[in-house]
């Protein structure tokens, strides 16, 4: 296959696990500083891969299966046994599945994540929780429960609360009418309606419930930061929200970021990586809390998140590091983003829509109008095929219905 050939000749090949934008931002990334084409293993090809010049395919139904997964990128290896291969996952599930079997890989992998204890630790949200209260590092009250204890009568907080499991991998698996990434109850009631769902589901890990923080969509932030072998950290990319997804599948993934600085986030993140001994890339979700003037970390992703491209964005392509830490074995040293622009998969006047400061959009239009704005899909130098423009056009303008029927609260 001529696709086998192109592979067969690049210097090492990214197989990405996934078939998200997030996926396909990090492939443009890697075709960007290098020239090459990915490999993406997911269980269906779906819009954001198909039809793309710098992706190649290969399907795996079963990948949620350790042997499964496992079976598949042994294929990948016997087809390319001389090449170097980097494995990134574009989900906690995947990143934990590739941790599992980094033992059973054979042949010229690289598997650029952390041990398994530092990743069950951070990906963990009571434990998380419980890291950053020993570091002092800012985050919102919360109660953790499992299935075996009841919940208090009286809360800590008061309404509305915030419900999510603790762990992302063992509630990714499920599936069930009412299904969201994180629920939001406004009473009593409803709460327990919530935990009964989600318990009724099969979900009998811990569960939390926060303490819900006020503020908008572009009271969101979010912080990237590279820690290399060494353990040091050497890249740290910043920015606000300007807006996320509010369908329940997607609900908290950012659509829209301005890049920004801000160094007493990036010194928190630091002090709890480097307690833990993590490395790789770390993705936190903060909020600011306009009570207290504190940004409030509310997790750990242990990858590059689904909105990766922000960073290439930002000036500081992400998946340079990976390649210069772990292939070509050079010296990193210590970067601080800073360059604003906005990262946005959504059309402009949907985003300006639904920006409520007046001073926050009179500088998103003028980045606009500075032309500082990038959308990962809009790769037309490269991507070619009809069909696929065809896609970006139509998911892109398919924003506004999503946004019509579920709109920012």
């Amino acid at each position: 296959m001529e696709q086998d050939l192109i592979l067969s000749k690049q210097s090492f090949i990214p197989v990405i696990l996934g078939a998200s934008i997030g996926v396909y931002s990090t492939a443009r990334s890697f075709h960007e500083a290098y020239g090459v084409k990915s490999i993406s293993v997911s269980r269906q090809l779906i819009g954001p891969v198909k039809h793309s010049a710098i992706i190649v395919p290969v399907l795996e139904p079963d990948m949620e299966d350790a042997e499964a997964l496992l079976a598949s990128l042994n294929n990948i290896m016997q087809t390319y046994p001389d090449i170097p291969k980097i494995i990134i996952g574009s989900d906690d599930w995947h990143v934990e599945m590739v941790v599992d079997l980094r033992d059973k890989l054979v042949g010229n992998w690289i598997v650029p994540y952390t041990d398994r204890e530092s990743l069950h630790t951070v990906i963990d949200k009571a434990k998380f929780y419980e890291l950053c209260d020993s570091l002092e590092v800012d985050y919102p009250k919360y109660i953790a429960f499992d299935s075996n204890q009841t919940l208090d009568t009286e809360l800590p907080f008061s309404f509305p609360v915030v419900i999510k499991p603790t762990s992302r991998v063992a509630y990714e698996n499920l599936k069930f009418t009412g299904k969201k990434k994180v629920f939001t109850a406004k009473d009593r009631q409803e709460l327990e309606q919530i935990i009964d769902l989600i318990r009724n589901a099969g979900y009998l890990d811990e569960l939390i419930v926060q303490e819900f923080i006020p503020g908008d969509d572009t009271a969101m932030y979010i912080l990237t930061i590279y820690i290399a072998q060494d353990g040091e950290v050497k890249l740290a990319s910043f920015g606000q929200t300007l807006l996320e997804d509010h369908t329940p599948g997607g609900i908290g993934n950012p659509v829209a970021i301005r890049t920004l600085r801000n160094d007493e986030a990036v010194e928190q993140a630091t002090r709890l990586v480097k307690k833990v001994g993590y490395i790789g890339f770390a993705n936190f979700d903060l909020k600011y809390d306009s009570r207290d003037g504190k940004y409030k970390f509310f997790e750990l992703n242990p990858r590059l998140g689904r909105s990766n491209y922000y960073v290439t964005t930002g000036g500081h392509n992400p998946v340079e590091y990976y390649i210069k830490d772990y292939l070509e074995n050079q010296p990193l040293s210590y970067t601080v983003a800073e360059k604003e622009m906005i990262y946005t998969i959504v059309p402009k006047g949907l985003l300006m829509k639904h920006l409520k400061d007046k001073q926050l959009r009179d500088r998103v239009n003028t980045l606009y109008k500075e032309k500082r704005v990038k959308n990962p899909m809009f790769y037309f130098s490269v991507e070619k095929s009809i069909k696929r423009l065809l896609y970006v056009i139509v998911s892109t303008f398919n924003f506004y219905r999503k946004f019509k029927k579920y709109p920012p609260l």
